[in-house]
């Protein structure tokens, strides 16, 4: 069961990962053509509406998933991708693309050496996942006072404590999609659940390797 699921888990996280990145890349070229646009989206209540789309499906993917058919589940996910893509636009309009390239392959190999460690772990994480949780909220609480204080000192210190937080999920995620292998949820529900967290710390990982290594255009 484990090696099924997690081919699914995986192939449907390479999905979402081409999704994002090709999208983002798209975006942006269309966007670097219709400046005007461009400066409508990034600057206006548009970009606002993106956002609180792309968290009202991650909100979803995370807390619905067992209930939804199956779908249903795909849908919401390829959705959450595109409208990921489209944030992820500014990514590229930002740094220089061999920049992404390079900070993409180191953030694919730190994930591949995590999500073997957490799929080989056979101890309880209930406890750690809970610590884990408690220091996202952390970071979520200090980049939101951070917005105000414009302190880059502690933007680099938020870029490293936030990798390494979603850098342990990786192990974390992957050890909970094979205890929830276990249960009644739904095979395919369960390798989009599991492709959508694995998506979350993919990305989370990448942005902050970025911020500190990208190079600016």
């Amino acid at each position: 069961m484990d090696n099924k699921i997690y081919s699914k888990v995986f192939g449907w996280l390479f999905v979402g990962l081409m999704i994002v990145f090709l999208g983002g890349y798209l975006t942006q070229s269309f966007l670097l053509s219709h400046l005007e646009l461009a400066k409508t989206l990034y600057s206006g209540i548009g970009f606002w509406i993106i956002i609180i789309v792309e968290l009202a499906l991650a909100f979803i993917l995370s807390l619905r998933i067992r209930k939804m058919n199956s779908l249903t589940a795909k849908i919401l996910y390829i959705l959450y991708c595109i409208v990921t893509g489209f944030t992820f636009s500014s990514i590229f309009i930002m740094f220089q693309l061999k920049s992404i390239i390079f900070v993409f392959l180191i953030t694919a190999v730190i994930f591949g050496i995590f999500a073997i460690i957490g799929s080989k772990l056979n101890v309880d994480l209930s406890k750690f996942g809970l610590y884990l949780f408690v220091a996202l909220i952390g970071i979520i609480i200090v980049s939101i006072i951070n917005i105000f204080l414009h302190n880059s000192t502690l933007d680099i210190i938020l870029s490293i404590v936030s990798i390494l937080v979603f850098t342990l999920y990786i192990g974390y995620d992957i050890k909970i999609i094979k205890e929830m292998a276990n249960t009644d949820i739904n095979e395919d529900n369960l390798a989009i659940y599991g492709a959508f967290q694995l998506l979350l710390d993919f990305i989370n990982i990448f942005i902050r390797l970025l911020e500190l290594f990208g190079d600016n255009k």
